[in-house]
C-alpha cells in the first residue's frame, strides 16, 4: 500500500468510525478525500472492496503496535499492563457502530477478521504465558492451553457480542479488572509482588 492509499483509507475509516459503516456512502468518501467518483472507483470496485481494504488495514495497523510491545523487552506481567492499556484505549476510540455495520452487513468480512485476530490473540497470550513461567512471574503448574483460551474468550467478549451485561460500566474500568482477575489467577507470589509494585508506580 502506498502512502496516498493509506492517507485515502485512513481518511475513510475516520468517517467510518464518525457516523457507522452503512452511512457512509461512496459519494461521502469521495467528498471527503475531495475526489472524483470515477477516480475513487479507479481505486475501489465497490463500497465492499472499500470496506474490506480500510478494516485490514485498520486491523494490521493495531496488530503492529502490540507487535511492537511485546518485543520491547518488557518482563511478562509489563507486558500485559502495556498492551492493557494500548487496548483500552482501542476500545474506547472505537464507535461501537461501526463494529456493529460490520458485523450486520459485512459478516464474511467480520467473521475472516475475527478468525485472523483470533488465531493472533492465542498465540500472543501463550507467548506471554511461557514467558511468565520462564521469568518466575507466573505459575509453573497451570494449563497454559485452558488459561490462554478463557483470557482470550474474555478480550474478545470486548468485541464481538451484540449486547453486554457490562454495558453500563466503562470500558476502562471492564478492561482493568479483566486483567487483574487474569493476573491473580496465573501469577506466583514472585509476580503479584511484581504487579502490586507496578500498580503502585502507576498510581503515584
Amino acid at each position: 500500500m502506498d502512502e496516498k492509499h493509506k492517507y485515502f483509507f485512513d481518511k475513510v475509516f475516520e468517517l467510518y468510525n464518525k457516523f457507522g459503516i452503512k452511512s457512509v456512502t461512496m459519494d461521502d468518501v469521495s467528498r471527503e478525500l475531495g475526489i472524483s467518483k470515477k477516480t475513487l472507483y479507479e481505486c475501489v470496485a465497490d463500497k465492499s472492496e472499500l470496506v474490506k481494504y480500510v478494516m485490514q488495514m485498520v486491523f494490521r495497523f493495531h496488530g503492529e503496535k502490540l507487535a511492537e510491545i511485546s518485543n520491547s523487552g518488557y518482563n511478562a506481567i509489563e507486558e500485559l499492563l502495556k498492551v492493557n492499556e494500548y487496548m483500552t484505549h482501542m476500545v474506547k476510540e472505537l464507535n461501537q457502530t461501526l463494529l456493529y455495520d460490520l458485523r450486520k452487513y459485512y459478516p464474511e468480512l467480520f467473521n475472516e477478521m475475527m478468525e485472523i485476530q483470533h488465531r493472533k490473540m492465542h498465540e500472543a497470550i501463550r507467548l506471554n504465558l511461557l514467558k511468565g513461567q520462564k521469568e518466575g512471574l507466573y505459575r509453573k503448574e497451570m494449563n497454559l492451553e485452558i488459561i490462554s483460551r478463557l483470557h482470550m474468550s474474555r478480550l474478545e467478549y470486548r468485541f464481538a457480542h451484540d449486547s453486554s451485561i457490562l454495558d453500563d460500566f466503562d470500558s476502562t474500568v471492564v478492561m482493568q479488572e479483566i486483567l487483574t482477575y487474569h493476573l491473580h489467577g496465573i501469577a506466583s507470589e514472585k509476580g503479584i509482588s511484581v504487579y502490586n509494585d507496578l500498580i503502585k508506580q502507576k498510581s503515584i
